[in-house]
């Protein structure tokens, strides 16, 4: 398990436990790229608990003070879900 409070993890370690560990602790203890919140913070994929499903716009700006709010809104309509970078779905991570 990964010990986001007390270690910075680069985004790969952050993908391959993404399924272990809650979004919004992630969203407050690592820095983060705009690609990875929109891939994976704001996306529905991942958010297996409540907490996770109440992330918005708002509460990443209010984590990720180097994110803009112009920049965010630009990656996320810009999204394409069939991107090659995402984790495959919870049913085949674990099996």
């Amino acid at each position: 398990m990964l010990d986001l409070y007390n270690n910075k993890y680069d985004r790969e370690t952050l993908k391959k436990h993404i399924y272990e560990v809650k979004l919004i602790d992630i969203l407050k203890t690592q820095t983060l790229d705009i690609s990875f919140i929109v891939r994976y913070i704001l996306s529905d994929l991942y958010q297996l608990h409540e907490e996770d499903k109440k992330i918005t716009v708002n509460t990443v700006l209010k984590y990720q003070k180097h994110i803009s709010k112009n920049e965010l809104m630009a990656e996320l309509l810009t999204y394409n879900s069939d991107d090659e970078d995402s984790v495959e779905d919870f049913e085949s991570y674990t099996k």
